[in-house]
């Protein structure tokens, strides 16, 4: 949809149409920056996000539990301390009533409001895996890498 909407601008601008402007990015900027963040979780979810475990797979089980573990625990609190730093920003941009450069004046806590959103969700996901592994085991989902 962002694509579309990206592309319908640059049609905007050539034909010197009165709906060109910077609205069309800046909308487009939103729709990307949220789809991407909020598909974080779903990575953590569904164990597709980036690893180095190139050196854990020559290691024992227990090393490689024990540091899933840790990872697990480490995404945990990352996460957290993003989510409610990114809170603290969007509340800020809202208490100083920060908008956009376009002419429709989109007030910018709706964008930064992705990092909190996107963190929430994770830690969730991270949380959740974080209690399969201390009960021994993985969630379904991860049993397939």
């Amino acid at each position: 949809m962002a694509l579309l909407l990206f592309l319908s601008g640059m049609v905007f601008r050539l034909t010197s149409s009165a709906l060109s402007g910077g609205w069309v990015s800046e909308i487009s900027i939103y729709m990307v920056t949220w789809g991407l963040l909020v598909s974080a979780a779903g990575c953590v979810a569904e164990n597709e996000h980036i690893r180095a475990d190139f050196f854990l797979r020559m290691t024992s089980p227990k090393l490689h539990y024990l540091a899933d573990i840790f990872a697990a625990l480490a995404g945990l609190i990352f996460c957290i301390v993003l989510a409610w730093f990114g809170f603290k920003v969007v509340e800020f941009a809202f208490a100083w009533d920060e908008r956009g450069p376009s002419y429709i004046q989109i007030p910018t806590g709706y964008y930064y409001a992705a990092l909190p959103v996107s963190m929430a969700l994770c830690s969730i996901r991270y949380f959740i895996l974080l209690a399969y592994l201390v009960r021994g085991g993985l969630p379904p989902e991860h049993k397939k890498s």
